[in-house]
């Protein structure tokens, strides 16, 4: 077998590339094939224009505390990888729902001065507060509240403190809305039914006793209980008109659906 030329085995290892001279420009060498390898990550934005002072610094706290990679731009928005994106989505929802059953510092407030009050009391108010969704914030002895809700946490220290003055058998707002949808929803499904019917009476009755949901429009909830007389009066009427009983008790009945 005659012996290989000289150079002929590096001629086999280097015929992969293209040969150059010595004026071509290296910087200019690139692989084919492989679009997108030069992008960079993608980046998610979020205004944060809605958002008060207090919520902002405390997000601000919860990304870095969370070692969350960030960064804010010249407009005040959040700028995040998108790979985070879920994650930081997570933590703004987190931040919202805390601060719904906080104080807002920028709005305005009212202070009440706790420091004659029983432990007992205390927690019992606070508790209090959570159920009826009224934010509330407390440093030391004192509680504060919003100042639009000044007139709602005087109700309810006044019922907390003084029970007794309290009507007997009182309604509360949520059972009569509670019981208003039980009832119609019973006529939505058997309009000429008498089980239907006993119950609206009965709850016409208690939510004549309860004050106004709170938080609730007046007009609204003045709305709901025309529409439980109206229902009454169909009820009444000789002959029934079951398909206006069953169009009436549906439009009572998905008034209150979202608040039962």
């Amino acid at each position: 077998m005659d012996p290989k030329p000289p150079g002929a085995c590096q001629a086999v290892r280097m015929g992969l590339f293209s040969h150059r001279s010595e004026e071509d420009d290296l910087g200019e060498l690139s692989l084919a094939g492989l679009p997108g390898l030069d992008d960079g990550p993608q980046e998610s934005v979020y205004p944060m224009d809605e958002w008060s002072e207090a919520g902002l610094a405390l997000l601000r706290e919860r990304l870095t505390a969370l070692g969350v990679p960030h960064e804010w731009d010249e407009d005040g928005s959040l700028v995040v990888d998108t790979a985070n994106e879920a994650w930081v989505e997570r933590i703004m929802e987190q931040v919202e729902d805390e601060l719904a059953d906080t104080v807002d510092p920028s709005l305005p407030q009212v202070a009440y001065d706790l420091s004659g009050w029983l432990t007992e009391q205390r927690e019992r108010l606070y508790e209090i507060l959570d159920e009826e969704a009224v934010p509330f914030g407390v440093d030391g002895d004192e509680l504060f509240v919003h100042e639009i809700d000044e007139d709602r946490v005087d109700e309810l220290i006044d019922a907390l403190l003084a029970p007794e003055e309290e009507p007997s058998g009182a309604t509360s707002p949520a059972e009569a809305m509670g019981e208003l949808f039980v009832a119609a929803d019973l006529l939505r499904n058997d309009p000429a039914g008498s089980t239907g019917a006993l119950a609206l009476v009965d709850a016409r009755r208690l939510a004549a006793d309860a004050a106004p949901p709170y938080g609730m429009d007046r007009a609204w909830w003045s709305g709901v209980l025309r529409e439980a007389d109206a229902l009454l009066a169909l009820l009444d009427a000789d002959p029934m008109d079951v398909a206006q009983i069953e169009e009436v008790a549906a439009r009572l009945r998905d008034a209150l659906r979202p608040y039962v």
